[in-house]
């Protein structure tokens, strides 16, 4: 039966899960600081973070027992009085004249607001005092325990030796999102703080203004290679580790595929990644309960990206390409009021690249791009210890090419799929994310034990 009738796979739902392992035989070895002796990437991730050794079963909340109910609700829901974390929010330019905002995770602002974790208050009047005094002119009102930071915080950040987690979000996402928050909070939280956390926003994402016409693809690095090595000369010797999202999977993916053994990372990890982005978005365009689900409301998200900054992105209608637009030297000639009518019409994201993403970067559609772009064929030049996280069950990613191929054939790979989880949710009864500590639990462990 195709699986563009509207049925849902009976044997795809339950509650408890399992962790199935894919890595090579020949894992990468680590050297561990206590002992100097080495030990191998996957026996560490078994041993050290025991929820994901092959064979390893997890609850998730019943009545969330399909990966579209998993993603409806984590979509949906109101997380208001779960994962309370403040940001302190830098803007920083890049060399090609763009800038976005970083996210910093500040523990600090929890005694700074009297934060009360047992009722989730704090003192709103003192912060929103501050958040005004702060907020930086003709910028958008920032989500809820965000505000810009102040001179001196931006220099106490900066003095700041910690190991760092740099964060990527999800597709026209940010540091809001209650995901992202279930991460950052327990990455934060982890080894008695042992982390800086950041959040690094997408150009245009989070309520972040732009400059200029390169707003964030899934090829685009720039601000990633940046960010990191203007981290890593602060202190040369530090540790800086990345975490994907989804879409920042896929930036992720891109850029240690780009970077090689280059990269100025320690180590990585990847959740709800569609690794091959052609039949992810083949699925998001005909599977029955995606399109109908997902694929409007993901591409909505794309065209108010684009409304919201129309002002800095508009060019007059009819404009042609000053130059021969290609994915390292592309042309942003597409964003006419014609094409901005196009877009508000759209009902997936497909439509959105062919008609702003795909022609800027010089493909003849969304297709050609999503080839160019697709995250599985990059794995083979991952050259740092990198913990995939997958669930077959996902109703964005096509589970039909999820790389357990891959991962056997790199050994600085380790690839947990679960049966169950949905797309980044992993709610269990509480509405907590099983997933998130566990991807915090595996940085401090190799924070705390490798060389």
């Amino acid at each position: 039966m195709s699986s563009t009738y509207p049925t849902i796979n009976p044997f795809r739902w339950g509650f408890n899960g399992t962790v199935t392992q894919f890595a090579s035989d020949d894992s990468v070895k680590l050297t561990l600081k206590d002992s100097k002796e080495n030990t191998d990437f996957k026996h560490f991730v078994s041993q050290n973070v025991p929820g994901l050794r092959d064979g390893a079963t997890f609850r998730l909340n019943p009545l969330l027992f399909t990966g579209i109910l998993q993603t409806v609700y984590l979509g949906a829901a109101n997380f208001d009085q779960k994962f309370r974390v403040f940001y302190g929010r830098e803007v920083r330019k890049f060399s090609d004249g763009g800038i976005t905002s970083i996210d910093w995770v500040m523990n600090s602002w929890k005694d700074k607001y009297h934060f009360d974790p047992s009722n989730c208050s704090y003192d709103k009047k003192s912060f929103d005092a501050d958040e005004k005094e702060t907020h930086l002119e003709n910028w958008p009102r920032l989500h809820p325990f965000t505000r810009f930071l102040r001179e001196p915080e931006i220099t106490e950040i900066d003095g700041d030796d910690r190991p760092l987690i740099v964060v990527l979000h999800g597709l026209a996402g940010g540091s809001h999102e209650p995901i992202i928050r279930s991460l950052t909070e327990s990455l934060s939280a982890i080894g008695n703080h042992r982390f800086k956390v950041a959040v690094l926003n997408s150009r245009g994402c989070a309520r972040t203004k732009v400059t200029n016409r390169y707003l964030g693809t899934a090829i685009f690095t720039l601000d990633i290679e940046e960010f990191i090595r203007k981290e890593l000369e602060k202190f040369p010797n530090r540790k800086i580790y990345a975490v994907g999202f989804s879409f920042g999977a896929m930036q992720l993916s891109n850029y240690l595929s780009k970077m090689g053994e280059n990269s100025m990372l320690t180590a990585a990890a990847f959740l709800s990644n569609p690794w091959d982005m052609v039949n992810s978005t083949r699925k998001i365009d005909n599977d029955f309960w995606t399109k109908t689900l997902f694929a409007k409301t993901l591409g909505q998200f794309l065209s108010r990206l684009i409304k919201v900054n129309i002002g800095e992105l508009e060019v007059p209608n009819g404009t042609v390409p000053d130059h021969e637009p290609t994915p390292e030297n592309p042309c942003f000639y597409t964003f006419t009021k014609e094409n901005l009518q196009k877009i508000s019409e759209i009902t997936s994201p497909s439509q959105f690249d062919d008609i702003l993403t795909a022609p800027s970067l010089g493909f003849k559609n969304a297709y050609d791009y999503y080839g160019y772009a697709t995250s599985i064929t990059k794995m083979p030049h991952f050259k740092i210890p990198c913990l995939v996280i997958n669930s077959i069950d996902d109703p964005i990613v096509d589970s039909n090419t999820l790389p357990r191929n891959e991962a056997m054939s790199n050994p600085y790979l380790v690839y947990c799929e679960t049966d169950l989880g949905g797309h980044l949710a992993y709610l269990d009864s509480e509405k907590n994310s099983w997933v998130t500590p566990r991807i915090a639990e595996y940085f401090f462990k190799f924070d705390e034990l490798v060389l």
